[in-house]
């Protein structure tokens, strides 16, 4: 039985791999995650956004001026979001100021913010977008590229995701939580 299951699992996943999104790993929902506590400014920019599709040139564009501002880690407060308005004045934020900021200039519902790491095995967490565009999933790390990635062209080893939200929901992931043994409390 068990072969039988992975088995349909594996057909399963060389059927949907066709499509890009089927790339993306969507996790699972969850009631709440250890970061939590810590993002109000997540949760107030997701009440705000409307309900526009952006197209992709327009978010592509929008990525290259995230990735122009300048890299700046807050020490004070490292688990809290900056809010989109000063990296907006300041053209300054680290990935979760720059991914925020992203997020509300694309005034869509159709995208997670991402806690994970940008390689497996590094020792500081990261934070992008995953955006549900009209022709499947896209990466969006403003802090590290200057487009939106195809899931499919993205190793297994980077961009591992741990938690994910959407204006609906939180989100938990498999592969990051391997990734993540049993330890929490590495900054973003």
């Amino acid at each position: 039985m068990k072969t039988k299951l992975v088995a349909g699992v594996f057909v399963a996943g060389l059927l949907m791999s066709q499509h890009a999104s089927a790339e993306i790993d969507l996790g699972s929902s969850v009631p709440r995650t250890p970061y939590d506590t810590y993002l109000t400014p997540v949760w107030d920019v997701f009440r705000k956004l409307g309900g526009t599709d952006p197209d992709r040139a327009t978010v592509e564009q929008l990525v290259r001026e995230g990735r122009g501002f300048r890299y700046v880690f807050k020490k004070e407060q490292p688990y809290v979001p900056q809010l989109p308005e000063q990296t907006e004045a300041t053209k300054s934020g680290d990935c979760k100021a720059k991914s925020l900021w992203l997020a509300s200039k694309m005034n869509c519902r159709k995208l997670r913010f991402v806690i994970g790491k940008a390689r497996a095995g590094d020792a500081q967490s990261h934070a992008w977008l995953i955006w549900e565009a009209p022709d499947g999933w896209l990466v969006l790390d403003a802090t590290n590229y200057s487009r939106a990635l195809d899931p499919d062209r993205i190793s297994a080893n980077q961009l591992v995701p741990t938690y994910s939200y959407a204006p609906g929901g939180k989100y938990a992931h498999a592969v990051g939580a391997a990734a993540r043994g049993a330890k929490y409390g590495d900054h973003l």
